[in-house]
């Protein structure tokens, strides 16, 4: 994602779908959209004449209202009052589509927590990680981001004949299918028996397979990977960091709900502030957040539609991981 500020106006370029994703967790009700739209456009002698209405594009300034990441069309729908413009649609809402190769200018509600997000967004990679997937009937070669798992080709081995030797040993269309990415790293899932001989065929034959410790295989396997935190992926931190929440909450290192995490806050004993983006779009999240830098702590934005997002949002929408216990001297 490129950007770059001028004066109150951030202006961003959407490269990727990946920058659709990130840019969904950082715009927020209250935030305004500098942009052109398309408007029916009547005049007097058009009605006069029982002439068609055109539409003509307008630049408008829009108070976004919400925000919607659409996965299957790759685009962020946005809805807004129309609160800058011609003065005949003042007032009136605005819907907006933002697909990879669109510009638009924001003015933030939070300027400092919102280029603070951005620049960390902007770091981030947005290439896939490849991971493949084996067991008795399927080997799987599936392309994981930010936002998404996309199967890219399956081939059917049937009851683990695979590693058998035969004339139609999958193999060799497992070598054919693979060989365009044998300059990438591959992460090998699956139970041990099938992982380990598919490593060592893949190894053999020069592709810098990486044998994992990953018992399952499909979905499971990709998730339980992702709670690895060994993937180059911000969400596979984020997963592993949600694990280390749940971890703390029974020996009192990690706290959940608005009261006892802005109170670990205020002690400046958060050393992890994870919040949905469910929450991160309400007006006193940029209190929380400005606190926990202020303490020294990192915040993380994480996905509702993820399994992860789901779970912070099942305990209040925000939850801390903590540098001490805080319950003793709170007591």
């Amino acid at each position: 994602m490129k950007f770059n500020r001028k004066e109150e106006v951030v202006n961003i370029e959407i490269t990727s779908e990946e920058d659709l994703w990130y840019l969904s967790l950082l715009l927020k009700p209250g935030d305004t959209l500098i942009g052109e739209v398309l408007r029916r456009v009547e005049r007097k002698d058009d009605v006069i004449r029982n002439k068609k209405t055109e539409r003509e594009r307008i630049k408008v300034s829009i108070r976004i209202e919400s925000v919607d990441f659409m996965e299957l069309s790759s685009r962020i729908h946005i809805l807004g009052e129309i609160i800058g413009g011609p003065e005949d649609y003042v007032g009136e809402h605005q819907s907006i589509n933002v697909e990879p190769g669109s510009t638009l200018s924001i003015i933030p509600s939070d300027p400092v927590s919102f280029i603070r997000t951005l620049e960390e967004s902007s770091n981030l990679t947005n290439s896939s990680v490849l991971v493949l997937s084996t067991d008795d009937q399927y080997i799987t070669l599936y392309g994981i981001n930010e936002s998404r798992n996309e199967m890219i080709w399956r081939i059917f081995t049937g009851s683990g004949k695979m590693y058998e030797g035969k004339q139609n040993n999958p193999r060799n269309e497992l070598l054919e299918k693979i060989e365009k990415y044998r300059q990438s790293e591959i992460y090998v899932i699956g139970p041990s028996i099938f992982r380990d001989s598919i490593s060592k065929v893949l190894s053999k034959e020069g592709f810098k397979a990486i044998n994992t410790q990953v018992g399952e295989s499909e979905e499971d396997g990709i998730r339980e990977l992702l709670l690895a935190g060994v993937v180059n992926l911000r969400r596979s931190q984020e997963s592993k960091l949600v694990s280390d929440f749940l971890k703390g909450v029974g020996s009192g290192t990690s706290v959940y709900g608005k009261k006892e995490v802005e109170s670990a806050l205020d002690m400046k004993a958060v050393a992890i502030l994870l919040i949905s983006d469910k929450f991160f779009r309400r007006v006193d999240s940029s209190n929380f957040m400005e606190k926990c830098y202020q303490g020294g702590g990192k915040v993380f934005v994480v996905h509702s539609s993820w399994e992860t997002g789901k779970m912070v949002e099942s305990y209040g929408g925000v939850v801390a991981i903590l540098r001490y216990r805080t319950d003793f001297l709170s007591a």
